[in-house]
């Protein structure tokens, strides 16, 4: 059987003609269109890459990997059509800019203020797909496979001007990506959809006056150089990207690598989740360091601003259930395992 993949960067490539039993060479490319400053960029390359080539290595199968990040081949908006149209094999997919063909993968922005616990969160959305097979068909209708989901850290202000109480947003125009411009309906400030590697120039030439993102890449990015307030309210960890497989690729691969495919993905889940974690303490502590000026909502506070906002989560369900689509039985299962897993949120999103 011959194999064939074409990249973009490395133009065609030929892998090896062999029977059953024999060693193999496989060449990958794997594609992102953050920088590896994403914690979960850096794990694909720190973790995924090296370790699914050594696993590979002892059953006999040679792996050469072309990795190209920070948008080298498509830029975030771009990688899922990459990935399908196998313009490269493997890709960090940030689905929360994909709501049109992946609206069921937009749970956790239905459901903020939840827990901070990454690790958590992503253990349920792997149940979560496990149970609602509709989940995994939409990434196969766009010829692609999930291998882990994604998360990131929890969410907070991060603004040019002081927060002290949820009324001094009004009047603000504030910056955020995907389904997370809901969580500003409840109050009376502008939303503007943007993406991380945009957030700096927009808040620097005045288009932001601030945005709502997660701990970890504030020091990476040095929002706190053009936007000095971060305050936390913590919306919660999550599900915000995929590393997936183009599917023909996937399908053509042996048993035994997919196994090791499977088996490194599942730790990459976790060590992604773990360094998100990490990140974000550091994160904070080096914004501090430069200036920045670091305040709480309290919990009072956070469950009052969850209350401000309108039912987000019934009101994209019903959307989906008139589409045809389940969104009533991933919300209320997603509500459940979260449940089960011990994460409360600070109100009741299955509620009308």
């Amino acid at each position: 059987m011959t194999k064939l993949t074409t990249t973009a960067l490395a133009g065609t490539l030929m892998l090896a003609t062999s029977l059953p039993g024999e060693a193999e060479t496989w060449n990958f490319t794997v594609i992102a269109g953050h920088p590896p400053l994403t914690r979960g960029v850096s794990a694909i390359s720190d973790h995924f890459v090296p370790e699914v080539t050594r696993r590979a290595a002892a059953l006999g199968h040679e792996i050469n990997w072309t990795e190209a990040y920070a948008g080298a081949v498509a830029p975030p908006t771009g990688v899922l059509e990459a990935v399908e149209s196998g313009v490269a094999e493997f890709g960090y997919v940030p689905q929360l800019f994909e709501g049109d063909k992946l609206p069921l993968e937009q749970i956790t922005y239905v459901t903020p203020f939840g827990t901070s616990n990454l690790a958590d969160v992503m253990k349920v959305i792997d149940k979560l797909h496990a149970e609602i097979p509709a989940m995994d068909q939409a990434w196969a209708d766009n010829g692609q496979k999930v291998l882990a989901p994604v998360g990131v850290d929890t969410y907070h202000f991060v603004t040019t001007f002081p927060i002290e109480k949820v009324a001094d947003l009004d009047g603000h125009k504030i910056g955020t990506a995907g389904l997370a411009l809901n969580w500003l309906k409840g109050v009376d400030a502008t939303p503007v959809a943007g993406a991380l590697p945009d957030f700096y120039n927009s808040i620097s030439t005045g288009l932001y006056d601030g945005i709502i993102t997660f701990e970890s890449v504030i020091a990476p990015y040095k929002f706190y150089e053009v936007a000095p307030y971060i305050t936390k309210i913590n919306f919660g960890g999550q599900y915000a990207s995929a590393l997936t497989v183009n599917l023909d690729t996937w399908n053509s691969l042996p048993e035994d690598l997919q196994q090791v495919i499977v088996e490194v993905a599942d730790e990459y889940r976790d060590i992604a989740a773990e360094s998100y974690k990490d990140g974000g303490v550091a994160s904070i502590a080096k914004a501090v360091e430069n200036g920045a000026t670091v305040s709480e909502l309290s919990d009072d506070q956070r469950t009052a601003y969850a209350q401000k906002l309108p039912s987000i989560a019934r009101e994209w369900a019903d959307q989906l259930d008139a589409q045809g689509k389940p969104g009533t039985e991933v919300l209320e299962t997603y509500l459940r395992l979260s449940k089960e897993a011990g994460i409360e949120h600070a109100r009741d999103w299955a509620a009308e």
